[in-house]
């Protein structure tokens, strides 16, 4: 099959792979209708290692069940089906309180990743087919009222932007800020939309993304030429925020989103940063901020988001910026990690 191969720093390749097989009874084989690039997967585009030999990235996808597993209940061959970005068993103590993403079996007791793509262990979707362990617990039919396109992003980042928002403790009337308005960051808006903010306050050095979010509703910050603390403080009359989404993955915004969160309110870091770094704990502790951050659990997110979907109370399509072929998808990751062409979200087919 054809697949794109991670290689190394800035080295990915487009190549024919083995087709992926059934590994246990609990395993479905999924032929890939449509998958995406995520921001995630930037972390391995700009990752400074080398390898002999890479294997599958990409960890949004969809598509038909073309091998089932004899144990696999849920799921028939020829079911179309989307699968969470994290690997659970369903049955471990960490699965069963809705922890998937720390699941005991796949991560082998968080000694490894059991998110698709970042590793030889799960290869990922960005490919003509993908294998999904225990298919029952990670994957979710599509309604045939839905193209694909409406469910992909239930993969991975909506449910991350919304776990951004759950994590903030976003209640109606509150004020809040969010740092980024990439894909996540806008689900992040979004979803603090929909739990009942009064006022969404968008942070953002990329003009483009900025003006999206002023049509989507929110007040915008550039912060490549205004003080953000002192935006805050004008657009909340001198309140500062309720609490502040950190939806980039740089360690400064974390500090940053305490110094514009008011006393007693929630900062909430869902974007992945993959090094040490130190805290302002002073502001935390002299605020009484409280810090909350996590990995997502899509599966937990599902039933709760797929209905506003259906109901068309949000349309997960409106961020796609970018079609194209898998054939084309190392401009894809060209295009997504130099903001080129005004992009916001890389869809593609195999």
């Amino acid at each position: 099959m054809k697949a794109i191969v991670f290689y190394g720093h800035h080295d990915l390749r487009v190549e024919e792979t083995p087709d992926p097989v059934l590994l246990a009874d609990t395993d479905i084989v999924l032929r890939v209708e449509k998958t995406a690039i995520c921001g995630s997967d930037l972390h391995l585009w700009n990752a400074d290692i080398a390898l002999e030999q890479g294997w599958v990235v990409g960890h949004e996808f969809l598509g038909t069940a073309a091998e089932v597993g004899s144990a696999v209940q849920s799921i028939k061959k020829g079911d179309r089906v989307f699968a969470s970005c994290t690997v659970g068993c369903g049955t471990c103590p960490s699965c069963r309180r809705g922890f998937y993403s720390g699941c005991s079996v796949t991560t082998n007791n968080l000694t490894m990743s059991n998110i698709f793509g970042f590793s030889p262990f799960l290869p990922g979707g960005q490919a003509e087919a993908v294998r999904v362990p225990f298919a029952d617990a990670n994957c979710f039919h599509m309604p045939d009222a839905l193209d694909a396109e409406a469910c992909l992003f239930l993969t991975d980042i909506l449910p991350t932007g919304y776990m951004g928002a759950e994590l903030a403790a976003v209640s109606p009337g509150d004020r809040i800020v969010v740092f980024g308005c990439g894909p996540v960051g806008t689900f992040a808006q979004r979803s603090a939309q929909l739990r009942g903010a009064s006022q969404v306050i968008a942070v953002d050095l990329d003009a483009g993304r900025l003006e999206r979010a002023r049509q989507w509703g929110c007040e915008t910050i550039d912060a490549s030429s205004e003080d953000v603390l002192e935006k805050v403080r004008e657009i909340t009359q001198g309140n500062l925020a309720d609490a502040a989404i950190e939806a980039v993955g740089l360690p400064d915004l974390v500090n940053r989103a305490a110094e514009v969160t008011r006393p007693g309110g929630t900062v909430a870091v869902v974007g992945i940063i993959g090094v040490p770094f130190e805290l302002t704990w002073q502001t935390f502790r002299d605020r009484n901020i409280s810090l909350r951050t996590g990995l997502v659990n899509p599966q937990v997110y599902v039933s709760q988001l797929l209905p506003l979907i259906e109901q068309g109370r949000l349309d997960p399509t409106e961020i796609i910026s970018h079609r194209l072929s898998l054939d084309e998808g190392l401009t894809g990751y060209d295009i997504f990690a130099n903001h080129k062409e005004n992009v916001l979200k890389v869809v593609l087919t195999p």
